[in-house]
């Protein structure tokens, strides 16, 4: 990709959490990256500008055909699309909506990125810290790298939850109790029992950061959606 690209920044919506994680991480972009997002002023998506890498934030609403188009003008004019923050990548707290409120009753239906376009990574969190952006931009300027692997694999996999960390890692009894998990839970929702974690469910948002920031878990993804090309087993 040479020694600089260009990065798009676009946020279709959300709490702002994530587009002020990618803000925080320009500095160490800073030689790397020439970005462009409505933060910064210089923003474009007509599609009649290419990026290099594109990095979209918030869930879509697809009762709101201008955010759809928006998106896959978006993904024409882009090489790489990262889907970046728990809404953009998993779903998260939007899986609960259901709509009905004033003045749009008509916002009922939000789906992550992942499952409107064709996504290269999605990156969980809620919201994500902003060295996970800054590091995977990096590798994928270098060509190559852990992340990569990892957040291709999330993109495949498209929900997750304590529930699945439950049943792929704790209940299967692979969990080596490292505590990595509840470190990372953004609203306390897991708690250590007995030396393993357990799921207050109730405080669930299923942002997905609990299971990759899991080292088992991690592994199970990479193995299941780019190893064995995908097939759940």
């Amino acid at each position: 990709m040479g020694s600089k690209v260009r990065v798009l920044v676009h946020d279709i919506g959300g709490c702002e959490g994530c587009p002020v994680s990618v803000i925080r991480a320009l500095p160490e972009l800073v030689g790397i990256a020439d970005v462009h997002s409505r933060y910064l002023g210089n923003e474009d998506v007509s599609g009649g500008v290419t990026y290099d890498i594109s990095v979209v934030t918030g869930a879509v609403c697809i009762n709101e055909p201008d955010v759809v188009g928006r998106l896959k003008v978006i993904r024409e004019v882009s090489k790489v699309l990262i889907a970046y923050g728990s809404c953009a990548s998993v779903g998260g707290i939007t899986r609960f909506c259901r709509g009905g409120q004033e003045p749009r009753p008509e916002h009922r239906t939000y789906q992550p990125v992942t499952a409107v376009v064709r996504v290269d990574y999605a990156v969980p969190g809620c919201p994500p810290a902003p060295t996970f952006i800054a590091s995977l931009i990096k590798s994928i300027v270098k060509g190559g790298g852990y992340f990569l692997k990892l957040f291709s694999a999330v993109v495949k996999a498209r929900k997750l939850s304590g529930f699945d960390l439950l049943d792929d890692v704790v209940l299967p009894g692979l969990c080596v109790g490292c505590g990595a998990c509840i470190l990372s839970c953004p609203t306390g929702a897991l708690q250590m029992i007995d030396g393993k974690p357990d799921l207050v469910v109730e405080k669930c948002i299923r942002c997905g950061t609990c299971y990759v920031r899991c080292p088992r878990a991690s592994q199970l993804l990479i193995r299941r959606y780019i190893q064995l090309g995908g097939v759940k087993g």
